[in-house]
């Protein structure tokens, strides 16, 4: 496996869809579904195998980072990084790329993760990693990871694939991202066997990443560098400049922000069962049920 490699988990969600159970001091991604352990201490753990707390960090909001920076000791105070205000993911990635561009580790491969999904057998998704790293470590893809589907559901994005990537096998090239469908397209996706589920979990080396998002929001990317180069993580300097940067920073998932548009995209079928946690009715899959199929 390529050395190196930083994990950059996404947990700044407010959990909103779970209320009552989930709260703004308590949002999902900090609650325990399944007796293991709270979401984010699960993937954190799912990933240590492969890439040492020391090399994993954390991307939350203020009103959360002591609370995860306390739950999380393990990991370095600095690698737990408050957002001011949320803007989506494209701002968040293209700052953890330029936290290890500042650090001298441009070349350095990324993953990138929600905090709130499950994902089983850990060792088949901790293969699937080990290989996107690789692929991410020897080229100039930006590799997401696709689930295949196993019904026709409307509530996930779908990445309609092509041709396999010379020497990087199991990548494909992509051929379109798909929003969310109606039933009827989704039917069409899942006999088709050319698309996969959007999973939002993405490796690629910080350098191929700033320089790709650099062609579209060349603003982002100098104001993330910016901030990067203000002070570490969890510095009133770094604050402040984060602050400031996010102020006038869009709102834009990496999706439209980068992938939909660049030339470099490449999707990684994942080897691994699936479950992004999104409404209460996929607890039906987590859960036992009654004979009503009540969960």
């Amino acid at each position: 496996m390529s050395q190196g490699g930083h994990a950059f988990v996404l947990a700044g969600g407010r959990g909103s869809r779970f209320w009552p159970l989930s709260r703004r001091s308590h949002p999902k991604q900090l609650l325990d579904f399944t007796g293991d352990g709270s979401l984010l201490g699960i993937t954190l753990g799912r990933v240590t195998p492969l890439i040492p707390a020391s090399r994993q960090w954390i991307l939350t909001n203020t009103d959360l980072a002591p609370t995860i920076a306390a739950a999380q000791p393990e990991l370095d105070a600095s690698h737990v990084v408050a957002e001011p205000v949320g803007r989506n993911t494209a701002p968040a990635i293209a700052l953890a790329a330029a936290l290890l561009e500042a650090a001298g580790e441009p070349d350095a491969p990324m993953l990138v993760l929600p905090s709130d999904h499950l994902i089983q057998p850990a060792e088949d998704f901790r293969s699937t990693v080990e290989r996107a790293l690789d692929i991410a470590a020897g080229s100039d893809l930006l590799l997401t990871f696709g689930i295949q589907p196993t019904r026709p559901e409307t509530g996930y994005g779908y990445i309609e694939t092509a041709d396999e990537v010379e020497g990087m096998a199991p990548a494909r090239r992509v051929a379109a991202f798909h929003e969310k469908p109606d039933r009827a397209t989704a039917e069409q996706y899942l006999e088709s066997g050319q698309t996969l589920w959007n999973s939002g979990m993405f490796a690629f080396r910080a350098a191929v990443l700033l320089a790709s998002l650099e062609g579209f929001e060349p603003e982002m990317v100098a104001s993330m560098r910016g901030v990067a180069a203000a002070g570490a993580p969890g510095t009133p300097a770094f604050a402040a400049a984060l602050e400031e940067a996010y102020e006038v920073s869009p709102s834009v998932s990496i999706d439209y922000a980068l992938l939909e548009k660049a030339p470099n995209v490449g999707v990684l079928p994942a080897a691994f069962q699936w479950n992004d946690v999104g409404h209460w009715l996929a607890m039906r899959d987590l859960w036992p049920q009654d004979g009503d199929g009540n969960a």
